[in-house]
């Protein structure tokens, strides 16, 4: 059982953090007001828009940052700003008995997929989903509010939209959500914050990664057994990973060959991660159902169990 933090109500402080790429400083202003416009506070250091290389400034300053926030009581959650890279370049200085001690929603995606595995690794639930510089920034077309303020709230069940969403074999599965940004998930191999997928439902999503890439990461899974105890699979949308505009073979294909062993639901184009759809919030840590009927009825993923404590 997975340490779950306080829910998020109107009215809390969310606290902005860049623990990767440099952010520009109007789009973090547009996502602030978009999320005080929801009803929050957000609070962020003077020196969140700092400049170093491709980095919001030095590994100490973004460590400091996000330690900053998890140990500030007033913050009731954390959200990051934008991806990029660099949170790998943080996770090695974090304590995973200071997050235990004091959980938070911890909210992002991309490159913050190592945020995340460093997370579920201490045994904490946290939160695949949009950044606030990214699609938080553009409002309901950028992200679902609606999805994100019930399970930040506690609702439960919580069903997933799965509009244009496509079943590649269909199935029922009941496991523990985890996942991420593809790329990164199989960059957790052989370190300390290994991807977990024993009895999971694994989301997997990326963005220009070209069909061999993502063929060969895939791979990579199987090889490292990362498969063996997955129950079922949710891909986000896949955004521009084609190889050129006449390829002869879809992406969709590509995966179905390289995962014609495992006889499990699969779902995809699901618009969490990067999306072209408005970007939908999953925790990871939390027991979900994936029901994938073959034709006819409407698939059905939603959780079976609220995402935050209540108490």
């Amino acid at each position: 059982m997975r340490i779950k933090p306080p829910a998020l109500r109107r009215g809390d402080l969310i606290g902005i953090v860049a623990p990767a790429s440099n952010i520009r400083p109007e789009l973090l202003e547009q996502g602030c007001r978009e999320l005080e416009r929801l009803g929050f506070r957000t609070t962020y250091r003077p020196d969140i828009t700092s400049f170093r290389r491709y980095f919001s400034g030095a590994d100490e300053r973004r460590t400091a940052e996000l330690l900053q926030m998890v140990r500030n009581p007033d913050v009731r959650a954390i959200f990051c700003a934008r991806g990029g890279y660099g949170s790998g370049r943080v996770i090695p200085y974090l304590e995973p008995e200071l997050f235990r001690a004091s959980p938070k929603i911890i909210c992002g995606a991309s490159d913050v997929t190592l945020l995340l595995s460093f997370l579920d690794r201490a045994g904490i639930v946290s939160f695949h989903g949009p950044m606030v510089a990214a699609s938080i920034r553009e409002g309901e077309h950028g992200y679902d509010a609606q999805t994100l303020l019930d399970v930040l709230g506690g609702a439960c069940p919580v069903r997933f939209p799965l509009a244009k969403t496509t079943v590649l074999r269909g199935g029922e599965a009941v496991g523990r959500l985890t996942g991420g940004c593809l790329s990164l998930v199989t960059a957790t191999l052989g370190t300390r914050y290994e991807i977990d997928t024993q009895d999971s439902i694994l989301v997997l999503e990326d963005v220009d990664a070209k069909p061999y890439q993502i063929d060969r990461m895939l791979t990579h899974l199987i090889h490292a057994g990362k498969l063996d105890g997955v129950r079922g699979l949710v891909f986000g949308e896949m955004l521009n990973c084609t190889q050129h505009q006449n390829q002869g073979y879809t992406l969709e294909e590509v995966i179905m060959d390289v995962l014609d062993a495992y006889r499990i639901p699969i779902l995809y184009g699901f618009p969490t991660g990067h999306a072209s759809r408005p970007n939908v919030i999953v925790p990871f840590g939390v027991r979900a159902r994936l029901v994938l009927p073959e034709q006819g009825a409407e698939p059905v993923f939603e959780l079976l169990e609220p995402a935050v404590s209540l108490e």
